[in-house]
């Protein structure tokens, strides 16, 4: 007989438990956060997990192409399998296709790069990427994951989601942060979108703006302003072109603006 802990309390069915599929999601999780890669050693002490526990499902993730070990390093890392699958998802391209006319349009009007994000929780995940079509430029790399907390698309999410949503998000970080977090947090949300200095790569300036759909928060789109000569525009006029290409996407994802 089950116990009642092995009962869904829902409906008083019995949870599948499949140990392996649920260490294998662990090591993409952690490895999701590890943009260098770790070694098996490294994976072991990330997981807390026994060697015995995570090798086979390491070898077995390396075989279904969703994990690679550089020859070099021995580091593991992941694939782009995971998301090319994404991209497969009917959701996902929806917003990519009806996103990445609106991305063009903002780097041509301002000839700086661009970028969408989508938080997948404690990361971002950039979506799409459209580079400055000047000579010289900043770009962030599509598919590229960065801690959410680093980054303003992922603060302008947090941001404009909801009040438990965010509660989460801050009860994840450092205690002594908590309170600056909360702070900043308030402010994005209250001014609508995130102007402030790149965490990630100095010299780079983060305008962004959230997207919704009719459900809430659904991405952000961002620009890494870097300062040239002979600039197409301010940055306080990229920022309003960004805000209004973020509206016009949100309006044709669904929103309906109060």
């Amino acid at each position: 007989m089950p116990s009642e802990t092995d009962r869904n309390p829902k409906d008083g069915r019995k949870k599948a438990s499949v140990p392996a599929v649920e260490k294998a999601l662990d090591v993409l999780e952690v490895l999701s956060s590890h943009r260098d890669g770790l070694t098996m050693n490294e994976l072991v002490e990330a997981l807390g997990r026994t060697m015995g526990e995570i090798y086979r499902v390491v070898l077995y993730l390396v075989e279904r192409d969703y994990v690679q070990q550089d020859s070099e390093t021995a580091r593991y890392s992941l694939t782009p399998r995971l998301f090319e699958l994404a991209h497969r998802h009917p959701v996902t391209e929806r917003l990519l296709n009806k996103a990445v006319p609106v991305l063009e349009r903002i780097a041509a009007s301002t000839e700086q790069s661009c970028h969408l994000g989508v938080l997948n929780r404690a990361n971002i995940l950039i979506l799409a990427s459209v580079a400055s079509p000047r000579p010289a430029g900043y770009a962030v790399r599509t598919g590229a994951v960065f801690p959410a907390l680093m980054t303003s698309t992922g603060m302008v999410i947090v941001a404009h989601s909801a009040p438990d949503a965010q509660s989460r998000f801050v009860n994840r970080t450092p205690t002594g942060n908590r309170e600056v977090i909360r702070e900043r947090l308030h402010s994005i949300a209250e001014r609508g979108y995130d102007d402030s200095d790149s965490q990630i790569v100095h010299g780079v300036r983060n305008l962004s703006a959230p997207v919704f759909d009719k459900r809430g928060i659904v991405c952000a789109i961002t620009c890494g302003l870097i300062d040239q000569s002979d600039m197409k525009t301010t940055a306080a006029e990229t920022l309003q072109i960004i805000r209004d290409n973020a509206k016009q996407l949100s309006r044709a994802l669904g929103w309906l603006e109060s």
